[in-house]
Parts: C-alpha cells; structure tokens; sequence
C-alpha cells in the first residue's frame, strides 16, 4: 500500500505550481481535510488561480481525496493552544486520524507542531530532493522545481542552496 500524504494548502499548491504534484498522486495516496479544499480550489477557482482547477482535477480523478476530519475537539485544542489556521489545522488533525506517513506542510506553526508530537512532515523542498533520491524525478527536473520553488515559496536563499547541494550530492 502506498504511503498517506496528508497535505495543508500552501505545500499543495506549491507542489502543483512546480508540476511535482501530478506525479506525487501517482507514487503516493494524498488526503485533504475539507478546509484545503475550500481554500485550495474552491477560493483559488474564485480568484481564477489556474492551479486551483489543475487540484481539481486531481480530485475529480481520484488522485487526491477529500476527507472530513472528526475530532473537533483536537481540532479546536491546537487552534487556541497553537493559533494555527483552520486548514493547517484540520490537516493536523487528519494526520493523525488516519495515522497517515508524512504531513505535508510548509507553514512554521504547524511545522513547530510536527516537531512537538512527533509527526514526520515534509515542505515542497524536501518532496523534491526526496522524488530525486527515489529516482522518480531527473536532477535536470529537480533543479527547475528547486529554482521554481525559489519564486514561489517563501524560503531563505540558504534553504534553496541546500536543496539545490543535495541534488548534487552534497550534504
């Protein structure tokens, strides 16, 4: 069975802005708590984000499922202790309903909140470097995401570099 990815909003419209995402549903099982939806597709649509509908269709296809998460109570405890957003936190949420694999995030609350409960995470730089590591990605493709991610994300130019050196080898 195929690892569950349980991703926020942010880290999946990176990964769909670099065009890793489409072949990430191919290697991986990807859930989204009903909030990232909303966010993601229904508030993107509303925008004309053209990722917004490319998400969509993922989920028309099956490739990404939606899934509504039912421990309110976890749910509100993390927002008043942590002050995350709904999407993060229902992605939190559903992590560990689900017992999912790797939480996909990038937002530094929840990321801090990874850490404090022990839950394995991965932002859209690491998904990278790890598609090329398992050879799903050349490192010609994982270059032009890194670089990519470098005008779409808000990661420090010390966080592209590292990227970029594992690519090549270096750690």
């Amino acid at each position: 069975m195929n690892s569950i990815i349980v991703s926020d909003a942010s880290t999946l419209i990176l990964l769909q802005k670099i065009e890793l995402l489409g072949i990430l549903v191919k290697n991986f099982e990807f859930m989204i708590p009903e909030e990232v939806y909303r966010e993601t597709v229904l508030k993107g649509k509303a925008k004309k984000f053209s990722d917004s509908y490319q998400i969509e269709n993922k989920i028309k296809n099956s490739l990404i499922k939606i899934k509504k998460i039912k421990d309110k109570n976890k749910f509100n405890e993390i927002i008043n202790e942590f002050g995350t957003a709904e999407g993060e936190t229902e992605a939190i949420v559903l992590f560990l309903e689900l017992k999912a694999d790797i939480l996909a995030s990038d937002d530094h609350k929840s990321i801090n909140i990874c850490k404090l409960y022990k839950i394995p995470f991965m932002t859209a730089l690491t998904f990278v470097v790890d598609s090329f590591n398992r050879k799903i990605i050349s490192k010609d493709e994982g270059k032009k995401m890194i670089e990519n991610l470098g005008v779409y994300g808000r990661y420090k130019d010390e966080l592209i570099y590292k990227a970029l050196s594992c690519l090549e080898g270096k750690k």
